[in-house]
């Protein structure tokens, strides 16, 4: 046996007595020596380790294994009664929201409700009508041509909705400002009602692109339809219009305070 052997036998039997393994340590000090140091970890491992056993240590073993059974029988029960419980609350829980009616925001339109509630229109801009001139050239712009232009429009602005193409436009009306957006190249297909914490909304599809009211109540909602259905009644896309289909949304429109400041587009 060499150093090498002989150092690997000490590290897994210590307490090794083969002949080879003997015959080395009286041939060699250094692993003689480390044969020592072994040894004497060893021996002080073996006295951490000798404590006295308490008195009637096996008893108290097992009267507490005794006792945990017992408990643990019923322990059991009333856990698998538990998960049962929790089942069956689960299962109610699921069946009611697969049954609660649907009154969320339309996922296009709230991604755009999300976008215009980040930008503000100061009351300075929405004081007076602006020109139907203006309301028809946002239009043209993208690429629809109105037949006619509803009157109390006080704000118009073209603004992106998401990937969606944009006429942001505020009517003041006997309930409050309304916003209105036309989106000119997203169609939906269903008149829809939703509602967005305290706002109100409708959604429609309006010739080759949809409409979207949004306000703190839908009062004048049907009157606003009418008009933009006048309005939108003879348009025909323009040739640079494209031939997408809409989804219009409409940012909230509220009086902030003191300023008189409703939210819209930039």
């Amino acid at each position: 046996m060499n150093c090498l052997e002989f150092r690997r036998r000490l590290g897994s039997e210590p307490a090794c007595s083969s002949e080879d393994f003997v015959a080395h340590r009286s041939e060699c000090a250094h692993c003689a020596a480390a044969h020592a140091r072994a040894e004497e970890f060893e021996s002080r491992i073996r006295a951490a380790f000798n404590v006295a056993v308490p008195a009637n240590l096996a008893d108290r073993i097992l009267l507490a294994q005794t006792t945990e059974a017992r408990h643990g029988g019923r322990g059991r029960r009333r856990g698998f009664a538990a998960l049962v419980l929790a089942a069956a609350a689960s299962i109610v829980v699921a069946v009611v929201a697969v049954n609660r009616p649907r009154s969320g925001v339309p996922e296009l339109a709230a991604m755009v409700v999300d976008h215009l509630q980040e930008h503000v229109v100061g009351a300075d801009k929405t004081g007076s009508p602006v020109p139907k001139q203006d309301v028809m050239d946002a239009f043209a712009a993208r690429g629809v041509s109105l037949a006619s232009v509803p009157d109390g429009i006080n704000y118009v602005h073209k603004c992106p909705a998401g990937p969606y193409s944009t006429v942001h436009m505020v009517m003041p009306e006997r309930s409050g400002p309304v916003s209105v957006v036309y989106v000119a190249d997203k169609r939906i297909t269903d008149r829809v009602d939703f509602s967005r914490e305290d706002m109100r909304g409708r959604q429609l599809p309006l010739g080759k692109g949809s409409l979207v009211m949004v306000a703190g109540a839908d009062t004048d909602f049907d009157a606003i339809e009418r008009v933009w259905k006048s309005a939108m009644g003879e348009a025909v896309a323009m040739s640079g219009s494209r031939d997408g289909v809409a989804t219009g949304f409409a940012g909230p429109v509220q009086q902030s305070g003191s300023s008189g400041a409703v939210l819209a587009a930039p």
